[in-house]
């Protein structure tokens, strides 16, 4: 697969992980919605970033990321972490990550058929 049909897949993934999230959210009181609100901003601008604004110009960063099924929860999580820590960087999250190994990953799910091409995941070595 050509980078520009990993950059096409990565977003679609993307699109589908936010459309999730927000249908996950129907039904929802508006109590817990009120409590949910930090992080309903914080998915809303990962997924803004990362579709409108981050240009997926590294191959190895995208093949790091299409090996997820969420790759937009994954980067939040990754955000809200630096956030708590006073750096706000969307961008800075997703290369951390897209060069880490052990478990700050390992606990994600991955995409079907990987599991024997990737070592690095779930290991700290």
């Amino acid at each position: 697969m050509n980078i520009y049909a990993k950059k096409n897949l990565i977003r679609r993934r993307i699109e589908h992980n936010y459309l999730d999230f927000k249908t996950s959210l129907r039904g929802v009181s508006r109590g817990k919605l009120f409590e949910m609100a930090a992080r309903i901003a914080a998915v809303t601008e990962a997924y803004e970033f990362l579709t409108g604004w981050h240009d997926w110009d590294e191959e190895s960063e995208l093949d790091f990321y299409l090996l997820f099924r969420d790759p937009l929860t994954i980067i939040t999580d990754a955000w809200e972490s630096r956030r708590n820590e006073n750096a706000c960087d969307v961008e800075a999250a997703l290369m951390d990550l897209s060069h880490t190994t052990g478990s700050t990953v390992a606990e994600y799910p991955l995409i079907e058929g990987v599991e024997d091409d990737i070592e690095y995941i779930g290991s700290d070595e």
